[in-house]
């Protein structure tokens, strides 16, 4: 249940990646704690700032945690896209997609090029993995939840017609069927008495 609903996609696609990466930080920290990953996501995006050994320090972790949340937020907003433009349904397995695009791109393209420091065991990079999993599933959820439901494209839109035919019969005219530029969208008549 959702206090609000927001019809600005930015603001729903922001959000969603927000919480998106708040879930994935529980997730890496509480893997990091029982020794399944080498860094916590705060050292890695503390790379960008500063050599990788004083990434351990707080203020530069507090650095490297707002720019991961940052980058979080703002790749929540492929996702609202996507929802916005093929509409809600499989709204998980959508998230899902574009949370292992965005992890491609960032967390293994990022070592490639060298914008952070290679992390050696294979452990890590599952746990990378399992925590974009999170990414993906939680923000979808989250902007489902918090978007109007008018944003997102409808494959079944209709359009109800009522006619009073209680008034008199003779001046209906019966109108040919055009042609829909949209062939998704159908017609209902009614006609009342």
């Amino acid at each position: 249940m959702t206090f609000f609903k927001t019809k600005d996609s930015v603001v729903t696609g922001l959000l969603g990646g927000l919480v998106g990466t708040l879930f994935m930080d529980i997730t890496n920290a509480v893997i990091y704690k029982a020794g399944g990953t080498e860094k916590l996501y705060g050292h890695l995006a503390g790379q960008f700032f500063v050599s990788p050994l004083r990434t351990n320090q707080r203020k530069n972790y507090v650095l490297g945690e707002l720019l991961h949340f940052s980058v979080g937020s703002v790749f929540g907003l492929p996702t609202m896209y996507m929802l916005k433009k093929t509409g809600k349904d499989h709204y998980l397995s959508k998230g899902l997609v574009t949370s292992m695009l965005t992890w491609g791109l960032l967390y293994t393209g990022g070592q490639k090029i060298g914008l952070f420091k290679k992390l050696r065991f294979t452990k890590t990079h599952y746990s990378a993995a399992f925590n974009n999993v999170i990414y993906g599933l939680v923000s979808a959820k989250t902007m489902v939840s918090l978007a109007d439901p008018t944003m997102f494209h409808d494959k079944k839109q209709s359009v109800n017609i009522t006619i009073n035919t209680s008034q008199n019969r003779d001046d209906i005219k019966l109108l040919q069927y055009q042609p829909s530029d949209d062939p998704t969208k159908t017609y209902m008549v009614n006609l009342q008495n």
